[in-house]
């Protein structure tokens, strides 16, 4: 593990202690550290690069999600449900180019890749397990291994780059996004989908952890190095040189719920709404056209 001095967003070095989870050694994180100056959530200590590597490339796949078939149904109807449409909606003056070429890092098992070739995009993709590529070679789809920052794919050659649910993960959010912008030509669009930091049930958790004198949990999953809201993705994206970054947020319903269940998170999805929050953000960038 390692320490994180200053925050990647803003470069604040005021990061206060902020939830925690107990240890245990399948835990690539434990606690959450909350910035001063932007309200950016930082896995405070940090797993190394070599320790995420590990993680990623031999446990994550193999051991928290091992059945590719689930989840290419699950994410499938999920993506046409949410993501796409969202996507379309903050979309609608870019038309994308017939046959345009599109690209995703960090693509999993290729559900988002298949969804965009049905599409019609010519889709590439990068992924640093090994077992996923080959998950994803099976339905026929050109992936590669890699990560980003160092994505082995010609940058300014592509239409669409997307990353869903990658960005929490990566120890260099700064050098991620960069990577993707760069992918892109001048014009051509940037679709990041990641956690939103912020909603109304974990505030409520939250309280009644403090209430009770015990340690706020996590907001989200321990694999997770950094949580983001909407003006972190719109900070990065300028950045990195795109010259409009909409986001939106949005949560999941369930189909099947328990009453009470839709009462109390019907509840906060409402608050969520009103408040412009969500479990979940898109944010979509244009490149411009000067040079990075």
């Amino acid at each position: 593990m390692k320490p994180v001095t200053q925050c990647p967003v803003c470069r604040s070095e005021d990061l206060r202690p902020y939830a925690m989870v107990k240890w245990s050694p399948a835990t690539l994180h434990f606690a959450q550290a909350r910035c001063a100056g932007c309200g950016l959530l930082v896995s405070q200590p940090q797993a190394t690069d070599e320790e995420m590597r590990e993680f990623y490339e031999n446990i994550y796949y193999q051991q928290i999600w091992p059945d590719p078939d689930s989840i290419w149904v699950e994410n499938s109807q999920h993506y046409r449900d949410y993501e796409w449409p969202l996507f379309q909606s903050l979309c609608k003056d870019w038309p994308p180019p017939p046959g345009g070429r599109a690209v995703e890092i960090g693509c999993g098992y290729g559900v988002m890749l298949g969804l965009l070739r049905e599409e019609g995009f010519q889709v590439s993709g990068c992924e640093l397990s090994t077992t996923a590529v080959e998950v994803c070679r099976q339905h026929g789809l050109d992936v590669v291994v890699g990560k980003a920052p160092g994505v082995p794919l010609p940058k300014g050659e592509f239409d669409l780059a997307v990353s869903l649910h990658v960005i929490e993960h990566v120890s260099d959010p700064i050098g991620f996004v960069r990577e993707l912008v760069e992918l892109v030509r001048p014009a051509g669009v940037v679709a990041i989908v990641t956690e939103d930091g912020w909603t109304s049930q974990y505030q409520w958790n939250r309280l009644k952890a403090q209430l009770s004198g015990r340690l706020s949990p996590l907001h989200t999953s321990p694999d997770h190095t950094f949580v983001f809201q909407a003006h972190h993705m719109v900070t990065l994206l300028r950045q990195a040189g795109c010259d409009s970054v909409e986001t939106r947020s949005f949560s999941i319903v369930p189909k099947k719920e328990s009453l009470h269940w839709r009462l109390f998170k019907g509840g906060c999805r409402q608050l969520d709404r009103l408040l412009g929050h969500g479990d979940y953000l898109l944010a979509v960038g244009r490149r411009g056209f000067e040079a990075l």
